[in-house]
Order: C-alpha cells, then structure tokens, then sequence
C-alpha cells in the first residue's frame, strides 16, 4: 500500500493491483494524494499563504496622459 500511495504522490501511474480491492474512501484519498502530488506541496502552500497574508501596502494608481 505504501507503494500505491508513494506512487499516487509522485503522479507516476505505477501500482501494485491493490488499488482495485479498495473501498471508495481508499480512493477517493488516492485520488486526493494524485491531486497534491499534481499540484505541488510548495505550489499549494504559496497559495494558501498568499490568500491569507494581509497587504500592507497600496499600489499607486495615475492616469496615464496620452498625446
């Protein structure tokens, strides 16, 4: 099993068979650990603290004079 679930992280398509005698909810992880591994634990991780961060400065906006 440790296989299956190293594998699903590493999004390499390998098994061992095992996956097939799986209840829905081992699936439905393997699934879930696919999608992390896909996505990337940094990529995830910059995304969830950049949501959260509070800005603590503001951009300056102008009107661009044109002609």
């Amino acid at each position: 099993m440790l296989f299956d679930v190293i594998s699903a992280f590493a999004t390499s398509g390998l098994s061992t068979g095992l996956t097939e005698s799986l209840p829905d909810s081992g699936k439905y992880i393997l699934a879930a650990t696919m999608w992390a591994g896909r996505v990337g634990t940094v990529t995830l991780a910059a995304a969830l603290a950049a949501s959260q961060r509070a800005q603590l400065f503001r951009r300056a906006e102008e009107r661009p004079l044109v002609g």
